[in-house]
């Protein structure tokens, strides 16, 4: 994707020119660097002098929650252990994209709206990995392995609350009850989720249901939060938020994707995690389509669990042996990503054209670009 509003190419390298900064954007570049998108690497230079001062202070803030409390302490061991920050870095781009985008109340307001953003998200993550027993997460202790179930659910609790009191601190009309709504459409989509992993149901209606509801309904607040944020009018605002759900559907099946064809030590989980918490995603889902036979060495990975011993026998990994090659055979992986890829150019096109905004809207591109080619 080139851009006539964006820099020429600088001479730096992505990798040298991103090294020590913080969040998504380091990520995002040496992956577009690997890739050899030099387009996309000058995309994502421009957002990092874009947001370079916006983005350490939200990181400061985020890592400022720290508090006396075990609560505190637990919730905020996980936002230690990094992660991409894409929720916030996608906030503080949509606030650009008002009048308001200079206004110190604006920027202000943007900060703490991608700060509360990132908190529900890591809220929702301390509470999945107490469900699914996850004892690591970005290579890393889960906060229930070290403090208990009880505490890390209470952790994320306290997570969900700060990022609501943020969120009421910046006054904006409807944001709140927008907020409520999303988590609980979150909280219904990962209580239908956990059903579904009980019968291992494999339909696509039920599947995007689930990651619409768990995953792009976040991003789609994060955009309305950010375009509110600097006061933009409803036609952008309603295309950002178009470009919220469409981002995180491809994000969310891409990360499902990583969990075939992903490398372990990079992604932070072991092979077929996803599976062994009932999770059938859509690449298993395009197996069973096209070969159902395969379901009977889906539901023998299944019953294994992550249990370090079972995954060692013979049989299991025999049955892993099967359904990687099935995926290969029938292409389910590939298509899967294409599917992806799909939404990822759905979430260019809703910003595309807005007027005004170029160096926003090709960043906003660029990272929809980006994400459908991560490999981790």
């Amino acid at each position: 994707m080139e851009s006539n509003a964006l820099s020429s190419p600088l001479p730096t390298s992505l990798a040298t020119a991103l090294t020590g900064q913080v969040g998504v954007l380091p990520a995002l570049g040496k992956q577009a660097q690997a890739a050899q998108l030099d387009s996309l690497d000058r995309h994502l230079l421009d957002l990092q002098a874009l947001l370079h001062e916006q983005l350490a202070d939200v990181e400061g803030l985020i890592q400022g929650t720290r508090g006396p409390t075990l609560a505190q302490r637990a919730g905020h061991h996980l936002l230690t252990a990094g992660g991409k920050r894409l929720r916030p870095l996608c906030t503080l781009l949509a606030s650009r994209l008002g009048p308001a985008a200079k206004d110190s109340n604006g920027t202000t307001h943007a900060r703490d709206l991608a700060v509360a953003v990132e908190l529900v998200h890591a809220a929702t993550l301390l509470h999945d990995d107490v469900v699914d027993l996850a004892d690591t997460r970005r290579n890393q202790p889960t906060a229930r392995v070290l403090h208990g179930n009880e505490i890390s659910i209470f952790a994320g609790d306290w997570l969900l609350v700060e990022a609501l009191r943020r969120i009421c601190v910046t006054g904006i009309d409807g944001l709140v009850p927008q907020a409520l709504a999303t988590i609980e459409q979150m909280i219904f989509a990962e209580v239908e989720q956990a059903q579904r992993a009980r019968t291992l149901a494999h339909d696509r209606a039920g599947y995007f249901r689930v990651i619409d509801g768990k995953t792009a309904a976040l991003f789609r607040w994060a955009m309305r939060a950010g375009a509110r944020a600097g006061h933009a009018d409803t036609a952008t605002e309603d295309a950002l938020v178009a470009y919220g759900g469409a981002l995180g559907l491809a994000f969310q099946l891409t990360d499902d994707a990583l969990d075939f064809d992903g490398d372990s030590k990079k992604t932070g989980k072991p092979p077929l995690a996803d599976l062994a918490e009932g999770k059938v995603t859509l690449p298993l889902i395009l197996l069973i389509d096209a070969k159902p036979e395969y379901v009977k060495d889906i539901e023998l990975l299944h019953a294994a669990g992550l249990d370090a011993q079972v995954r060692s026998e013979v049989p299991w990994r025999e049955a892993q042996e099967r359904v990687l090659a099935g995926l290969q055979s029938t292409g389910a992986i590939g298509e899967a990503r294409r599917v992806a890829a799909g939404y990822a150019r759905e979430a260019a096109a809703a910003v595309r054209d807005l007027p005004g905004h170029a160096p926003e809207c090709a960043a906003l591109i660029a990272v929809a670009e980006t994400l459908a080619q991560r490999t981790s």
